[in-house]
């Protein structure tokens, strides 16, 4: 009866948690939220244009044919040209006018899409196109992903170098030191816009058009950071 009386008693205590005695020597520490951002100005390197291909026709399998020939006729332009990358975009048919007339009316179109780095041969083919009677929709610069990639890195260590120099100022502003990050939050902010051109309504084709003008404009790419300093007596 004693031995089963001192097992009860006994196993209350082993299963209490042992709690971790806390050093003598070790002063508390204070916590600081910190926020810093940094953004870096550059040019866009990649210049993409949308144009095209119009066709109005009585039926409308004659409007897709008229769009599909031109359409093969451009891209074979556009896959001649070395650094320029093409590709089709949406194909739409549709009756215009009133229904009721005797004689229907039916338009097709279809966008090619061109994206190069050298913007000099682009602009050149756009004014080709144009004069063989596309029309230019759209036509801008706009940061490359690989540019957009490596600029937002240098961003984000400008952002964690920032972070640490505010972290020391602020410590010692409070007669502290600063010692470390207990956690730190990257938060890299969204790629920008395309700066795009509206172009005016296409005129009528002309044997051969002036290609188009259109100036990059810089863009500014940023990262913010944010932590939680851990702060020390000096």
């Amino acid at each position: 009866m004693r031995r089963a009386l001192f097992a009860l008693l006994l196993l209350p205590a082993l299963a209490a948690p042992t709690a971790t005695p806390a050093r003598a020597d070790e002063a508390p520490r204070t916590k600081l939220r910190l926020a810093e951002s940094a953004e870096i100005a550059v040019r866009p390197d990649e210049l993409h244009a949308t144009l095209a291909v119009e066709a109005r026709a009585g039926t409308a399998a004659a409007a897709q044919a008229a769009v599909n020939r031109a359409m093969a006729a451009a891209l074979e332009r556009a896959h001649a040209v070395p650094g320029l990358v093409a590709s089709t975009g949406g194909y739409q048919v549709w009756r215009s006018g009133e229904r009721s007339t005797a004689t229907p009316a039916w338009q097709a179109s279809q966008t090619l899409e061109l994206t190069a780095k050298d913007a000099a041969p682009l602009l050149e083919l756009a004014g080709t196109l144009q004069g063989q009677g596309l029309a230019v929709r759209q036509l801008g610069w706009r940061v490359s992903r690989d540019l957009y990639r490596s600029t937002r890195e240098r961003a984000t260590e400008q952002a964690v170098q920032g972070l640490t120099a505010r972290a020391e100022r602020m410590a010692g502003l409070l007669g502290l030191a600063f010692e470390r990050f207990a956690s730190v939050e990257l938060d890299a902010q969204s790629p920008p816009s395309p700066r795009f051109r509206a172009m005016p309504a296409p005129m009528a084709a002309a044997a051969s058009a002036p290609p188009p003008v259109v100036e990059a404009e810089e863009v500014r790419i940023g990262a913010s950071v944010s932590g939680e300093a851990l702060l020390r007596p000096r």
